[in-house]
């Protein structure tokens, strides 16, 4: 009785497990679609561009750069093994890129996130 117990348990788990992972990797890769959307949408969502540039035909691109700095608690050990605790901090950048038409209607955009080494 009891190996069959086990056995359940590490199934729910096993099963648990690969429910995590395959949601957490839908996510990662879900992007919201900004084609055919007006530009209004994005500047309410990310805020003021970075840069607007004009093009031909009325067609503009507006570039966000959003910088990111989040604190990362680390640990070390001195000499005689106590921890020493301290805060680092990795900043990223996200990057989204939007052409515009002359009516204010995204035809493209792009979205690349960096994160540099702490």
């Amino acid at each position: 009785m009891r190996s069959s117990r086990l056995s359940f348990v590490a199934v729910v788990a096993t099963v648990a497990v690969i429910a995590l992972v395959a949601g957490s990797c839908a996510s990662m890769t879900k992007k919201e679609e900004w084609t055919g959307r007006k530009i209004d949408e994005a500047i309410a969502k990310l805020g003021t561009p970075s840069t607007v540039t004009p093009g031909e035909n009325g067609q503009k691109t507006y570039v966000w750069m959003l910088h990111r700095s989040m604190p990362v608690q680390n640990v070390s050990y001195d000499s005689q093994g106590n921890p020493v605790y301290h805060t680092v901090y990795r900043d990223s950048v996200h990057t989204w890129t939007f052409g515009v038409d002359a009516s204010g209607t995204i035809t493209t955009w792009d979205h690349n996130d960096t994160q540099p080494s702490m």
